[in-house]
């Protein structure tokens, strides 16, 4: 497969096209004329998602056609490269003490925390719809920025632009362990609770701890998770009342994480117990919303969240109707992003598969692929459900399963 074309000549080829020079679109889009020239020499092969927009408003395109991304990032589909640019930003050399290279390079219209702070919240919402491929493609660009900002910032503002970047390396991390980079999250991670010290926010620690927790629990480490995510929440130590609000429900979204690392360990016991402190919080949190601010991951969190997680505890166990007997009492709720509401749907869809209902499976399996299409394609569960069917009807197809086989890139034999 031939090499994706980079943003600078996405950006030549689009300026070329309006008839535009390179002064001209400096003027008309507020970016330098200096960060335009690098760019389109290759310079810098990343942007900040605030420069792309600008550029794109100018040329009268979508941000997207400057980034030239794939609509998939399988393996098959030659996303490497990509994922070696998020790597090398994460990994950047140039920050490791005592490593002949240059310090970095400065950067053209370093952002301030405002707009560091718009273009991370556009990013975690990209994250939470599953659109991992524009992900990857903008986070060096943003994680580049941030840190121009810390080390151009003093006082208050390098507090300010370390609680973006340490925001930054979180979505950075939660996107690598999708792309199976585990290793690469958890870098990121430590980098981000770093950053959060700085920042001296004790909301992004734990923010930090809660994405920590389930990339150990990714890494085989369910024990390690759950004392992680019941340590921090004991850090925080909220009060059940409205004026603790925001921390009470990263309270909750941290045992929400330890319910499902002692189900792993197959502690029900532990996880009924953690669960039901969780559901204290509906005292005060009574409904569900997103907090992009306090860290993205885990950001759902509300009456139907916990419920969510109850379902997922009821599989967990083996206990496939008691599952959908309780799915029917979850509230119903916009409020949710595709990627939770979707995750949700995946435990119900195999709870169906359990219970002989094949029909009733794909047409879940068919709502999550219109709710979140890309990100259903990196969800093992998906997976593992529709070849489950498969097996469960063997050469008698339910209607609909095909397309959905192919649309994940599973074999059918």
């Amino acid at each position: 497969m031939a090499d994706e074309p980079t943003i600078g000549e996405n950006l030549a080829r689009l300026r070329a096209q309006t008839g535009l020079t390179q002064q001209e679109l400096s003027n008309k889009s507020g970016v330098s004329v200096a960060t335009i020239r690098v760019l389109e020499r290759n310079g810098r092969t990343t942007a900040l998602m605030g420069t792309l927009a600008k550029l794109a408003r100018a040329l009268d395109v979508k941000p997207q056609a400057l980034l030239g991304q794939p609509q998939t990032l399988h393996q098959e589909d030659g996303h490497r490269a990509s994922v070696a640019a998020l790597r090398r930003s994460v990994l950047a050399l140039d920050e490791v003490p005592g490593v002949p290279l240059p310090t970095a390079a400065g950067v053209d219209d370093v952002p301030d925390a405002d707009e560091l702070s718009h273009t991370v919240g556009v990013l975690w919402r990209q994250y939470h719809h599953g659109e991992f491929s524009g992900l990857v493609a903008g986070l060096p660009g943003l994680l580049g920025g941030a840190k121009a900002a810390v080390r151009e910032a003093r006082g208050a503002g390098q507090r300010a632009a370390s609680a973006e970047l340490s925001r930054a390396y979180q979505v950075a991390a939660m996107v690598a362990v999708h792309l199976s980079q585990d290793d690469l999250a958890r870098s990121a991670l430590e980098k981000a609770m770093a950053a959060a010290d700085r920042a001296e926010d004790r909301l992004l620690i734990a923010a930090g701890c809660n994405a920590l927790s389930w990339v150990l629990l990714r890494q085989g480490e369910p024990g390690l998770a759950a004392q992680l995510a019941v340590g921090a929440a004991e850090e925080l130590n909220p009060r059940m009342a409205a004026s603790d609000y925001t921390a009470l429900r990263m309270w909750g979204r941290l045992m929400l994480s330890a319910v499902t690392a002692a189900s792993r360990q197959e502690d029900f016991d532990g996880a009924t117990e953690l669960l039901v402190s969780a559901k204290r919080c509906i005292a005060v949190v009574r409904t569900d919303r997103m907090d992009y601010v306090n860290g993205g991951h885990g950001a759902a969190f509300g009456p139907a969240k916990i419920s969510m997680v109850a379902v997922e505890l009821a599989m967990a166990q083996g206990h496939s109707g008691e599952a959908l007997r309780l799915a029917k009492k979850v509230p119903p709720t916009r409020r949710l992003p595709p990627a939770t509401r979707g995750r949700h749907l995946l435990d119900v869809a195999q709870a169906q598969t359990w219970e002989a209902r094949f029909a009733d499976a794909v047409t879940t399996l068919v709502r999550v692929r219109a709710m979140a299409g890309e990100w259903m394609r990196y969800q093992v569960l998906a997976r593992e459900t529709v070849q489950q069917i498969f097996e469960g009807k063997g050469r008698r197809r339910v209607e609909g399963l095909v397309p959905l086989a192919k649309h994940m890139n599973i074999a059918m034999r």
